[in-house]
């Protein structure tokens, strides 16, 4: 607990890492990010006959290479933003999965290259290069949900899902008091005059890409995941089923955290990442 705690601490009072006004300090931030999530996690999941350090060590420099692909995955998606070209979105899709994969292996205190995940609304994929069974595909719960409240409130806009990757809806709410929403991996768009539609889906692909950005945290909790497979026969079927998206509660806890601290929206993390990439290209 004490390595999650000061995770935390460095990413809410280190300056450079909150502040995101440019490429330097966004790359910074998702850099730190996955550099801590790693270390903190492979020394979470490092063996016995391991030293602490050298288990930080390389959990730290994989997870950072892993955010910097983030930080690469959303400089290409703010490319949308500037010219409503959809194209952009299964290149920046693709970065942004590898670099999830390899936060999420260092983690786990496995190689970087040993598992690769891909996901698109609920569905999880994930290759193995050194299971017997290297595809496997299982169910998100909470994304599962955030797809079915999509349809239950908006209608499905097949063409820019196909194009991003993302289920995307837009809103069918009368009046409603957001431009845009992210729900887990669900996108919801408003129709705007004064923001295309590609920029207000630009700010919540940043919001899907930060939910997918904490997939390391679901590995601090590899151990006792095993553990209830090897002792429960309906959690090892569970898990064969689905993979828990446990990392939005954590984006729901960081959520809940600005709520009990009235931080100001044009102050929250998540929302100035989003802003930023948003717009980055008004800043050139």
């Amino acid at each position: 607990m004490k390595y999650i705690f000061f995770l935390l601490m460095f990413l809410l009072t280190v300056p450079d890492v909150r502040s995101q006004n440019n490429d330097t300090q966004a790359a910074v931030f998702n850099i730190a990010s996955g550099g801590f999530i790693g270390g903190v996690g492979a020394v979470i999941n490092k063996k016995r006959d391991e030293k602490t350090l050298k288990v930080f060590g390389k959990g730290f420099y994989q997870g950072a290479l892993g955010g910097y692909l983030v930080f690469e995955s959303k400089r290409l998606i703010s490319n949308l933003a500037a010219t409503g070209n959809y194209n952009y979105g299964w290149p920046s899709k693709i970065l942004n999965s590898a670099g999830n994969s390899i936060v999420v292996n260092a983690a786990s205190n496995r190689n970087f290259w040993e598992k690769w995940q891909l996901n698109f609304g609920f569905n999880y994929m994930e290759y193995d290069f050194k299971s017997e069974k290297k595809f496997k595909y299982r169910v998100m719960p909470f994304a599962l949900v955030s797809v079915a409240e999509g349809f239950a409130r908006g209608s499905l806009d097949l063409d820019r899902s196909l194009a991003l990757g993302q289920f995307v809806f837009r809103s069918n709410e009368d009046n409603p008091d957001y431009l845009g929403q992210a729900f887990a991996n669900t996108l919801k768009y408003v129709p705007n005059r004064e923001l295309t539609t590609a920029e207000v889906l630009t700010h919540e692909m940043i919001h899907v890409y930060q939910y997918q950005g904490t997939f390391g945290f679901n590995s601090y909790l590899d151990k006792p995941v095993q553990k209830l497979k090897d002792d429960k026969k309906w959690f090892k079927i569970y898990s064969s089923i689905f993979y828990t998206d446990f990392n939005y509660i954590v984006n729901t806890g960081f959520n809940v955290f600005d709520t009990i601290f009235s931080i100001p929206v044009e102050q929250q993390i998540d929302e100035k990442e989003a802003f930023y990439y948003q717009f980055r290209n008004n800043y050139d």
